[in-house]
């Protein structure tokens, strides 16, 4: 019993230390797994913002083939030389979709095609499978991956429109190697051990770190069949850490893959030695952790409030552009019903302009251009929508118009306001424009159905003289006021 009480405080001392050893090496590991999670977190939210930046680019370049596909006249005849003039010009000023450019009919036949490299894909080539399944749907979409000579290829689908109806599918290709989305990609850098991947809806590696992946399968079979399903996250699968997140638009996602070790090795290579000192560390550091997320989340935000804007407005005048041009129909002709009001829309095409872009070049066209929009701006109300939806073609959408004739003065503004001449870099330049009225008195008609009348308006109008206005329906009934 003496011995045990003497013995008591070294005990006591020991399970002390013990205790207090134990309870420093529980908060290093509850501290290190939450640096460990913190660490995830901020790479998925990497891989996040990047996928969405990759969508935008999708986006874009979908936006580049649907903009022309809906903008001119096609003859869609195998062989027309006019088709194929318009298809390689297409293909020479593209931004993106400039590998290459094709037409074709509804049962699959080419009817006239451009491109800049060896070939494009036949029309049997597999990888076209994703895009065709939305375009018998109507929808623009993207293909996988395909190879022409060995050249990566991506080819994007879009309905060519001709009076409401799909008479036939403008396909613009795309080399993504060299691509901008490749340039890209090469200059993500992940330590030494990771790789960042592009992907396809069939598992194809589109853009990747290595270049010398594209083309090749991604062997990563649960990131993609998370990423298909709208799903984002990450998972450690023999020694590797793997990130994925979705882009939302053709099946495409973005995947990280990086050595588990070296992804965790700043923070599982700590000595258990240090115990509390450690834990400070990592403390700070996760702080630091926390607020470079927030700053690059907060990055992001802005940076895809910029691409939206990008995305929903024309490039050259500013002006809202056919998408959102399109939106603001459907949300007006909702209110209109609703509320009782009526809506106007002006289709506009200039006339004369041709012969002016083709005389003075497409500079002085594109600042004639601009110089119109902003005549047009002038002239209608604040609250009106001033759209650019083609070359030459424009579009206002005005809300909350009670009397029809409000449509037709506005109408008159514009005619007279385009009419006078333009001083551009010193020149005299003159353009008329003809417009379509369609007027919803109660928000009776949809926004197609008000478009497409406004549309055959306006060439009613160009036939009746240039420079003036038609209504689709006049506001007493008959077809055709002026």
């Amino acid at each position: 019993m003496t011995k045990l009480r003497r013995l008591a405080p070294v005990i006591a001392g020991v399970l002390l230390v013990a205790a207090t050893g134990g309870v420093g090496l529980g908060l290093t590991a509850q501290a290190n797994s939450k640096a460990e999670n913190l660490l995830v977190q901020d790479r998925t939210t990497l891989q996040t913002t990047l996928a969405g930046l990759g969508k935008q680019y999708l986006l874009f370049s979908l936006k580049e083939g649907l903009d022309y596909a809906s903008s001119g006249t096609w003859q869609l005849t195998p062989g027309s030389q006019a088709d194929e003039a318009r298809l390689r010009s297409f293909v020479q000023n593209a931004t993106f979709l400039n590998y290459g450019a094709a037409l074709v009919n509804l049962s699959g036949q080419t009817l006239d095609d451009y491109t800049v490299g060896p070939g494009l894909p036949a029309a049997s080539n597999p990888g076209y499978g994703p895009m065709t399944k939305e375009l018998l749907a109507a929808q623009p979409d993207v293909s996988s991956v395909m190879k022409v000579d060995g050249i990566p290829v991506v080819a994007m689908g879009v309905p060519v429109d001709v009076g409401g109806q799909t008479a036939a599918i403008f396909v613009g290709f795309m080399r993504m190697n060299p691509s901008d989305l490749e340039t890209y990609a090469e200059h993500l850098h992940y330590g030494k051990t990771g790789l960042g991947y592009v992907v396809d809806s069939a598992g194809t590696v589109v853009a990747a770190t290595d270049p010398s992946a594209i083309g090749t399968l991604l062997r990563q079979p649960r990131a993609l069949a998370a990423s298909a399903r709208g799903r984002s996250g990450a998972y450690q699968l023999n020694g590797l850490e793997v990130n994925y997140a979705p882009y939302g638009v053709g099946g495409w996602s973005g995947v990280t893959v990086e050595s588990a070790a070296e992804f965790f090795g700043p923070i599982r290579s700590s000595d258990l030695h240090i115990g509390l000192a450690l834990l400070g560390l990592l403390v700070v550091a996760a702080a630091g952790i926390i607020v470079l997320g927030y700053r690059q989340e907060t990055a992001r935000r802005r940076f895809q409030e910029l691409l939206a804007h990008q995305a929903y407005h024309d490039g050259l005048t500013g002006l809202a552009n056919r998408s959102l041009l399109n939106t603001r129909l459907h949300q007006a002709v909702s209110r209109a019903r609703r509320q009782g009001d009526g809506v106007a829309l002006l289709y506009l095409d200039l006339d004369g302009f041709k012969p002016v872009n083709d005389r003075e070049g497409h500079e002085i066209g594109d600042e004639l251009l601009v110089a119109v929009a902003q005549r047009l701006t002038r002239v209608v109300r604040a609250e009106d929508t001033v759209a650019r939806i083609g070359g030459d073609e424009f579009a206002i959408l005005m809300e909350d118009v009670t009397d029809p004739l409000a449509s037709r003065q506005a109408a008159e503004r514009i005619v007279g306001e385009v009419s006078r001449p333009v001083t551009v870099r010193g020149r005299d330049l003159s353009v008329g424009v003809s417009v379509g009225i369609a007027y919803s008195p109660r928000g009776e008609d949809d926004g197609e159905t008000m478009l497409r009348d406004a549309d055959l308006a306006m060439y009613r109008a160009k036939d009746a003289g240039k420079s003036g206005f038609v209504f689709a329906v006049d506001p007493v009934g008959a077809p055709g006021g002026r």
